[in-house]
C-alpha cells in the first residue's frame, strides 16, 4: 500500500468533510435572534476558524501529493494545522453553553450531534497529516 498518496488523500477527504460539517448549521437552521452565530461563537474561539483552516488544509495536501511544494514542509504543516482543528474542535465541542445548544426548534434537535460529527471529521483529518508526516519523514 503506498502510504504516501493514500495519507494525503485521507486528510483531503476529512478537510472537506470538516468545512462541510462547520457549514452545515450556517446553511440550513433558520433561526431567529443570532441563535446560529452564538452556536458558532460558543466557547472560548469558536468553531469558524476550524473551517476556514480545513479548507487550507485542503490546499497544504494536496500541494504535497502533487509535489508542488516539499513532501515534508507540506506533511509538518498539515500535522499541525490539523493538531489545531482537533484541538479547536475538542474545545469547542466540550464548553457549548448547554442553554445555546437546546434553544433551537424542535426540527434541529440534530444540532445536539452536530458537535460530535465535527469532532470525528478533525479526527480524520489528523489521523490522514500523521500519516503523511509518518511516510514522508
Amino acid at each position: 500500500m503506498d502510504t504516501e498518496r493514500l495519507a494525503p488523500t485521507v486528510g483531503i477527504v476529512g478537510s472537506m468533510l470538516l468545512a462541510i460539517a462547520v457549514a452545515v448549521p450556517a446553511v440550513t437552521v433558520e433561526a431567529a435572534d443570532g441563535q446560529v452565530a452564538a452556536y458558532y461563537a460558543s466557547g472560548p474561539v469558536g468553531i469558524s476558524i476550524v473551517g476556514m483552516l480545513a479548507l487550507l488544509e485542503v490546499i497544504v495536501f494536496l500541494s504535497g501529493k502533487q509535489a508542488r511544494t516539499d513532501p515534508a514542509m507540506a506533511s509538518g504543516l498539515g500535522v499541525v494545522l490539523s493538531l489545531s482543528m482537533l484541538g479547536l474542535a475538542t474545545l469547542w465541542s466540550v464548553s457549548i453553553d448547554p442553554t445555546v445548544l437546546f434553544s433551537f426548534e424542535q426540527q434541529y434537535t440534530w444540532l445536539t450531534y452536530h458537535r460530535w460529527a465535527v469532532l470525528g471529521a478533525a479526527g480524520v483529518t489528523f489521523v490522514g497529516g500523521a500519516g503523511y508526516a509518518r511516510s514522508v519523514l
